[in-house]
This record gives C-alpha cells, sequence and structure tokens, in this order.
C-alpha cells in the first residue's frame, strides 16, 4: 500500500481528494470499472473477499491502490480460518465461499488479511478521522443500520470528526452530534436494489456517495466457473441484480426495521 505518512505532508494545507470504497467482495470487474482516477488517496473499509469470483485479485489491488485498508469480517474470516458470523439467509454462502476464497488465496494473501488493522485514525488537514468495518464498539461484526440508536453511544466512544463504516452494503451519511457517520455502500455487493458498485468521495469537507455501472455479465461468467453448487451461483448472482437472495428475503435491516444481523 502506499506511504499515507508522505501522502499526507505532501498534501498539508492544500486540497484533498479521497475515495473510498467497502465490501468489494472479490468483484474484480467492479473494481476494473472503478471510475475515480485523480484522487490524492483511496481507502478501503474492509471486506476485500468472499462470494465474488477473484479474491486474489481484489487484494493485489488493494495493495496497489489504497493508502489505508481495515480488516472486515470477512477478511478475519479467511485469514484466521473462522466464522465471518454472517446472518442465517448468508450462512451458507458464506461458508461456501469462503472454501474457495482459502483455496485460490496465496499464503500471502492470506498473511495480509490477517495483518489488517481492525480501525484506523488519521487526520486530513485539521480533520480527524476513524475508519473501522463495523462499528468502534464490535469491529468486525457490529451490525448498526442508519437509524440505529446505536450510533450515539458509537460515535461518543472516538474522538473524530468522520466516522466511516461499511458492512451493511447500504450507503449513508448521518451526523450525530459533532460526528459524521459515512458508510460508502458496497462496491462488490451493493443491497440497494440496483445493481451499481457503490462508493463516497471525500474532498475538503464535502463527502458525496456515489454509484457507476460495471460490467456485471463478466462476475456473472466468473460466479459460473466457481466450484460451488448451481444453486448457490444463482443465489450470489441474485444479490448481485437486485440485493434479495432468491426466494425474496430482504438482505437490509430496514426490511424489519431496525433488527440488527450481521452480513
Amino acid at each position: 500500500m502506499q506511504d499515507v505518512t508522505a501522502l499526507l505532508r505532501s498534501q498539508a494545507g492544500g486540497s484533498v481528494k479521497i475515495a473510498i470504497v467497502s465490501d468489494i467482495h472479490a468483484n474484480l470487474a467492479a473494481l476494473e470499472a472503478f471510475p475515480e482516477r485523480d484522487f490524492d488517496q483511496l481507502w478501503c473499509i474492509g471486506d476485500l473477499v468472499d462470494y465474488g469470483p477473484r479474491p486474489h485479485e481484489a487484494v493485489e489491488w488493494v495493495k496497489r491502490n489504497a493508502a489505508i485498508a481495515v480488516r472486515g469480517n470477512h477478511d478475519h474470516a479467511a485469514g484466521f480460518s473462522v466464522d465471518p458470523q454472517c446472518s442465517l439467509p448468508f450462512k451458507r454462502l458464506a461458508a461456501e465461499t469462503l472454501r474457495y476464497t482459502q483455496e485460490v488465496s496465496t499464503k500471502e494473501d492470506l498473511r495480509f488479511l490477517r495483518d489488517l488493522p481492525v480501525h484506523r485514525e488519521i487526520a486530513v488537514n485539521l480533520t480527524r478521522f476513524y475508519l473501522v468495518h463495523s462499528t468502534p464498539t464490535d469491529p468486525l461484526f457490529g451490525y448498526c443500520p442508519e437509524q440505529s440508536e446505536r450510533w450515539l453511544d458509537e460515535v461518543a466512544r472516538v474522538n473524530a470528526d468522520v466516522l466511516i463504516v461499511g458492512h451493511t452494503h447500504t450507503p449513508f451519511v448521518r451526523t450525530v452530534g459533532k460526528t459524521t457517520i459515512v458508510n460508502p455502500g458496497s462496491l462488490g455487493q451493493p443491497k440497494t436494489g440496483r445493481p451499481l458498485a457503490c462508493y463516497a468521495l471525500w474532498e475538503d469537507g464535502r463527502i458525496s456517495l456515489k454509484e457507476y455501472p460495471y460490467p456485471l455479465s463478466d462476475t456473472v461468467q466468473q460466479i459460473r466457473m466457481m466450484p460451488i453448487s448451481a444453486g448457490d451461483q444463482d443465489a450470489l448472482i441474485t444479490v448481485l441484480e437486485s440485493g434479495a437472495l432468491p426466494d425474496g428475503r430482504a438482505t437490509k435491516a430496514e426490511a424489519n426495521g431496525n433488527r440488527e444481523v450481521e452480513i
């Protein structure tokens, strides 16, 4: 990854543009279509692997492009051979693709995932950022949707102007007290109901949520080549296309109010 300290020093006092991605889930086609080119830094908020067909390439992409990355629950599961603690509808898909991820990843890939920090704190000019995949109190597994009252306690635990999180696969910006919470959504497995990759931009205090089309058919073709059952392939493809499982079960927390589950 890039030398963050040197990069921040070179930008001190000047304009800074940061691209923020999360929940890549081994979707190489979405990564290769990433539209931003002139950013100063790229931050990755975890879950590079699992569910998708190209985990090795996703890890390599993050190594080349990200100034900062934190560990997600699926990165943790792949690196340490443990349960990613997904919600019941996704348990089978997570287990099947975890085995695949570990089979096609190199030892260096898995070491990289293990070594990712669970959170990072960084200042850009006068703005303090706290980066974590899930929540400050439960960095790998805590599920906290946009309207949850738990954010009141979560922001109280950090000394930050901007708290950047992922994990829910749904983008939002919310201000709680003096802290702005930003979830860029999922680049590789969006659960917005639209088959568009999601990310966020921070530029001199302005936050914007973005989405873009990518060659979904390429990812579908690669999923069809994964050594998992046809039913599991169908489920992964349906989630990419609609954000829901084939039987219609919702994957967004708001489908059941603020019920808290893991993805």
